[in-house]
């Protein structure tokens, strides 16, 4: 349809698909376009070395800008642009904008003996007394040292580190530039400062000349340059603006500025967040498996549970339903013996911790685990069983960060690949016994980058503003307090006892791994 309205383009680079979306600024979605996306083996790697095809990147993410911008039917109205992604990957560039190493995918862990090596050298709970990070090892500080010592040379002639999303940007505009959401990623951020911490640079032998300083989200980096133009089909001379982290910009996106309310967000990961004004490590903080990022309003902080949770329900799909090649025909047989199976699954209960090192159950480093199988256990035993068990970790999250915070969650804002499943809605609900909001916006993602994008272009005065300007309907789901109850006896009696009282098997099988 035809529009001479003033456009804002959000960018979002995520590990399954990158995406495009065009908005007004009232935040209505005009054009939207979607490219699938994934990890590869890096060339001439070992077995297990992933990474992610920075020019495939960039030629998919123009590909989605044309497309949307021309569903937009003006993209000569676009006035600005924002990127947002997935966090801890990034790549070196050299004076040019070379890229001196490809970019390695947190799906790969080749980065545990510098994780290890980090824990020795300045000890765990004090880089997250910096950072609000615990050390996982996807964290680029060990993605660097990694460098430093198995490709000295890459390393040596960065100039200029950018995160995924950085590097699009950059691509877009030739300006080299990060903010503080996705530095804070990085586990390299003084949190309380918002600048690069020289305690861990140093102990870490990295050369803090090749970091950008972190701004605030919403800052103009430069314009859309002629040859991205060329590519993109966007106008020459509009705003590029720094985005996120995406479950900050999802936050954004999701119109949550209030304590009150968490932001569930359901992907292949699925995070839990509190919005404060405050950043205060603890070691209760720290044994609850929570981490901390600068949030996208500037002097504001959030507090994340991570947790493996769509990653667990794709595992299902691809190993139990496995005849139905349509995915989206899987989701819906899956879905509806998942409904018909009664609640607690017969006995059937999951860990779902399925990634080692991550998520509540961390302290334990337990394994996914699925316990109660008899010769009767259906498949869709399995599938709500799952569906309880990421609802049960939300539970034990959101109740960490009330404690370790003192707040109280009235409800929660769920957004992701939840928004359109009712029955996980509900059940988000029921297990947590908070009442959960589902936003009628099917893209949050890119419009928290779009709305950045205004703010640097001019078309908000701030992200308050813009928050203001839009509005944000909600679909709810109130807990049933009768399941509430059941859930609550499950939970309990069952779910929390398994990481630990399985601690000594779980260990075992690790050694016997070696």
């Amino acid at each position: 349809m035809a529009s001479k309205e003033r456009l804002l383009l959000g960018i979002d680079i995520g590990a399954t698909s990158i995406k495009a979306g065009v908005f007004t600024p009232q935040g209505r979605l005009v054009g939207l376009a979607a490219r699938p996306n994934g990890p590869k083996p890096e060339p001439g790697g070992q077995e297990g070395w992933l990474i992610w095809d920075a020019e495939e990147i960039w030629d998919k993410a123009c590909a989605c800008v044309r497309q949307a911008a021309a569903e937009a039917a003006d993209a000569g109205q676009v006035l600005g642009v924002s990127v947002t992604g997935f966090g801890t990957d990034g790549t070196p560039l050299d004076d040019h904008g070379h890229q001196l190493y490809p970019i390695i995918s947190w799906h790969d862990s080749r980065c545990l003996p510098q994780r290890d090596w980090l824990n020795e050298k300045v000890g765990p709970y004090r880089i997250y007394e910096i950072t609000g990070y615990h050390n996982y090892p996807i964290n680029a500080l060990n993605r660097w040292m990694w460098l430093k010592e198995n490709a000295p040379e890459a390393l040596a002639r960065c100039r200029h580190w950018l995160q995924v999303q950085d590097y699009i940007a950059f691509r877009l505009s030739a300006g080299y530039s990060t903010d503080c959401t996705i530095a804070s990623t990085t586990m390299a951020l003084d949190l309380r400062t918002r600048t690069w911490s020289t305690e861990l640079l140093e102990a870490a032998g990295i050369d803090p000349s090749m970091l950008s300083p972190a701004s605030e989200g919403g800052t103009k980096i430069g314009e859309v340059t002629q040859a991205a133009a060329e590519r993109t089909g966007l106008p020459v001379g509009a705003a590029v603006v720094t985005g996120g982290h995406d479950c900050e910009m999802a936050t954004l996106g999701a119109g949550v500025v209030e304590e009150e309310t968490f932001v569930d967000i359901t992907g292949t990961w699925e995070i839990i967040l509190a919005n404060l004004d405050h950043f205060t490590p603890s070691r209760e903080a720290f044994a609850a498996g929570l981490d901390h990022e600068c949030h996208a309003f500037p002097g504001y902080y959030n507090c994340q549970g991570l947790m493996l949770a769509g990653g667990v329900v794709e595992w299902v799909r691809s190993h139990f339903y496995r005849e139905t090649a349509e995915s989206e025909r899987a989701y819906m047989t899956m879905l509806a013996e998942a409904e018909a199976t009664p609640l607690g699954c017969d006995g059937v209960v999951v860990l779902p911790a399925f990634v080692r090192g991550m998520g509540p159950a961390q302290a334990h480093d337990p394994l996914g685990t699925i316990l109660g199988l008899r010769t009767t256990t259906q498949r869709g035993q399995v599938v709500r069983a799952t569906f309880e068990a990421t609802c049960f970790q939300l539970r034990q999250q959101l109740e960490a960060i009330e404690r370790c915070h003192d707040l109280k969650a009235e409800s929660l804002r769920a957004v992701g690949g939840a928004q359109k499943n009712p029955l996980w809605l509900q059940m988000k609900a029921d297990v947590t016994g908070r009442t959960v909001q589902a936003p009628l916006h099917e893209e949050i993602t890119l419009l928290g980058a779009a709305i950045l994008a205004g703010v640097g272009s001019g078309v908000y005065a701030d992200v308050r503003e813009a928050l203001r300007t839009i509005p944000f309907p909600l679909t709810t789901y109130e807990p049933d307090g009768r399941r509430f109850e059941q859930y609550g006896d499950l939970y309990s009696r069952v779910y929390l006892k398994i990481a630990e009282s399985l601690e000594p098997v779980y260990r075992a099988v690790h050694a016997s791994q070696r």
